[in-house]
């Protein structure tokens, strides 16, 4: 049995590995450019958010530039939020690397995680969440 407390205080989160989009990564080596390194931290699975967020200070460390913005619901109220295209993977586990044209740029480092896995990309996986037992699994 796991521990079902440090599953309601962390949550079911991964680690993941946040990249340049594969269309970027081309161009760059199209133009004999440096490739950004990946950033390797960990993404919280959330059946709240509609869309993938990722931190914004690791969008900025990929050099990456917003598509646009969007109308985001907060509990503070709605804000303007970037948008920006990246891959998302999941070093240790079958999952394929995921290309997002659109993730959301937020404010993620103070809760301790570099994303938060929204229904985007949810709706092709199945999670079971064992609060009882303290365990969770994501099937694809």
């Amino acid at each position: 049995m796991m521990d079902p407390e440090q599953l309601r205080v962390r949550g079911p989160a991964l680690q993941a590995e946040i990249s340049i989009s594969s269309a970027l990564a081309n161009a760059l080596q199209r133009a004999g450019r440096p490739l950004p390194p990946p950033h390797i931290g960990v993404a919280l699975i959330d059946t709240g958010a509609s869309i993938t967020a990722v931190e914004q200070n690791v969008l900025n460390q990929l050099g990456l530039s917003p598509t646009g913005v969007a109308p985001v619901a907060t509990p503070g109220g709605v804000v303007q939020q970037p948008l920006y295209a990246c891959n998302i993977s999941f070093p240790g586990t079958p999952i394929p690397t995921v290309p997002f044209s659109v993730v959301i740029g937020s404010q993620l480092a103070a809760l301790g995680f570099s994303a938060l896995l929204g229904r985007d990309i949810l709706r092709s996986f199945q999670i079971v969440y064992n609060g009882v037992e303290g365990i969770w699994t994501l099937a694809f």
